[in-house]
């Protein structure tokens, strides 16, 4: 038997002129998203790591706009100097106050331990100086190092920060409960014990750089004795419920 085969119409599309155009917009706007901007997903992830752990990179030698009339409050003070630090955006406190709580170590430690970052501000023959600890204090022995540490001294008109010159570059140099204040082991020290409390004494270029003025030491006058006018920590203000940032024990990797 002789079978007919009937030739089939197979029905085809043909996009009009407009929608092809649609289609190779559509798809122009997704490569671009992807290859110009980015993944969305991965750009939260590195703003909120940012955002959170602003001190896995050395300090920024940036500062912040200010008034005259700040240089009067200790938290106003050091204010200006906290960019790209935890405390940037955080409301600041005054936590130890030498003239008012003591001028010695272990009352230092009972002001200051688990308080987290902290800014350390001293008068010195009329000039401010200071550093910045971003894990502050614990009193659980060793050191508390951080890449993100910085030293500061008050110029004409601002101020100048000096990194840390070592990765790591102990921001708390000893940490025990009877110890005062070392950033490295002598790039700024206030031991706040012995017969002279007060005394504060500083070597710069081995933990922390002598900055722009290739400064060796962050004392307004060099090779002189001193000692602290005025002392002060400041550090942020958190709510009851909150976590604070390196309050107890931390890593030696000094990431942040």
């Amino acid at each position: 038997m002789a079978v007919l085969l009937m030739p089939m119409r197979v029905a085809s599309f043909t996009p009009s002129t407009s929608q092809s155009h649609l289609q190779i917009t559509t798809s122009l706007s997704r490569s671009m998203q992807l290859h110009i901007f980015g993944n969305k997903r991965k750009q939260s992830d590195s703003y909120e790591k940012e955002r959170t752990y602003p001190e896995s990179k050395p300090a920024t030698y940036d500062i912040l706009p200010s008034s005259p009339l700040d240089m009067f409050n200790p938290a106003s003070i050091v204010k200006p100097l906290l960019k790209q630090t935890q405390l940037e955006n955080r409301k600041l406190q005054v936590i130890y106050n030498a003239q008012k709580d003591g001028w010695d170590a272990r009352s230092f430690h009972k002001k200051v331990d688990g308080k987290g970052s902290s800014v350390v501000l001293a008068k010195v023959r009329g000039r401010w100086i200071g550093g910045y600890n971003p894990r502050g204090w614990a009193s659980l022995g060793g050191s508390r190092p951080s890449v993100a540490s910085f030293l500061f001294y008050q110029t004409l008109f601002s101020w100048q920060k000096l990194r840390v010159s070592r990765t790591g570059g102990m921001a708390c140099g000893r940490d025990e409960f009877d110890q005062g204040i070392y950033f490295g082991s002598d790039a700024l020290v206030i031991p706040l014990n012995g017969k002279k409390p007060r005394s504060v004494a500083s070597r710069l270029g081995y933990f922390f750089e002598g900055g722009p003025e290739k400064k060796t030491t962050l004392l307004p006058l060099a090779g002189a004795e001193a000692t602290v006018d005025e002392l002060y920590v400041i550090a942020g203000v958190y709510g009851k419920e909150e976590d604070i940032p390196n309050s107890g024990g931390v890593t030696d990797l000094g990431l942040y």
